[in-house]
């Protein structure tokens, strides 16, 4: 294989992973009509922890030293982001959820000239006025989804909260992937997260959807656990450390910007969500404002 053909890899690998996270949204629905947002969170996020545990090998200490601050850092991003999108995620159908993830990539164009003295173009701030126009119109009142569900405001703005948690992660995962020891950058990113959803789990006091009732362990809910758990998460958080300060930042925009694509897709394919003709066309609007913002962030310098 070709240096050509070889610095496509991380390309691929992000693509499969953001189709993962897409479907997520799907089968986090599934899970959720038996565990609380926040049990959900702390369950997969324990599992993760567990996964990872044996690729913590050599001298541990030191990179669990050397990792600390930046996992933490990104760990209170990427548990806001979570928690976030598990409580908007039972007010908002899955493709509305995936529609609104879109907003990633302009936030992260927009995080990197405040924090990292990034470029911000004529071009990029069209992108971000495209997407905030999609997220008026996907936010319009309209028929919902499937079985009657709906999308309401309280959970379109979780989960444009959580965007926004998201969106930090990914830059701070660019900021410290590169130097960070890997499998102790994501350990400490999974730990906080799961420590941080056990927390909300007890003081919420329901780890089940309903509390008068116990959990049925179905063979549905334990694959959708799993999912979640070991490929969403551990798999997914460690190789999206590994390889996603490999790839430019414009490339990095471009293959974020599928994630909506691929969510509502997911939800109209897997869960019967009804894509009208207001949530296509705000969907559109982000998907075109990322792109946008993409398209200025990928001008070579004059």
């Amino acid at each position: 294989m070709n240096g050509t053909s070889t610095r496509y890899v991380p390309h691929l690998v992000l693509t499969l992973l953001i189709a993962v996270w897409s479907a997520s949204f799907v089968v986090s629905k599934v899970a959720l009509e038996s565990l609380s947002p926040f049990g959900l969170v702390a369950l997969r996020f324990w599992i993760a922890v567990l996964c990872v545990l044996p690729f913590l090998r050599g001298d541990v200490t030191a990179d669990l030293r050397k990792a600390l601050w930046p996992g933490l850092a990104a760990g209170v991003a990427l548990g806001t982001g979570y928690l976030l999108q598990m409580a908007g995620m039972t007010g908002t159908t899955a493709s509305m959820g995936g529609l609104l993830a879109g907003l990633i990539v302009p936030l992260v164009a927009l995080g990197g000239f405040v924090f990292f003295g990034a470029h911000l173009g004529w071009m990029t701030g069209a992108g971000l006025l495209l997407a905030i126009a999609g997220i008026v119109t996907i936010c319009w009142p309209s028929g919902g989804a499937a079985n009657g569900a709906e999308d309401s405001l309280a959970g379109i703005l979780l989960q444009v909260g959580s965007s926004t948690s998201y969106a930090a992660h990914v830059l701070l995962v660019s900021r410290f992937g590169r130097n960070a020891p890997i499998a102790a950058f994501t350990m400490w990113q999974l730990v906080f997260v799961a420590v941080v959803g056990t927390v909300a789990t007890v003081v919420s006091g329901d780890f089940a959807k309903n509390s008068e009732f116990s959990i049925d362990w179905s063979g549905e809910l334990l694959l959708a656990i799993a999912y979640l758990g070991v490929l969403a998460t551990a798999v997914g958080i460690g190789v999206q450390s590994k390889v996603q300060h490999r790839i430019p930042p414009t490339h990095l925009a471009l293959v974020f910007a599928l994630q909506p694509l691929f969510a509502a897709l997911c939800g109209w394919a897997m869960q019967g969500d009804v894509l009208s003709v207001g949530k296509f066309c705000g969907g559109a609007l982000i998907v075109l404002g990322v792109i946008v913002t993409s398209l200025e962030r990928s001008r070579p310098a004059q």
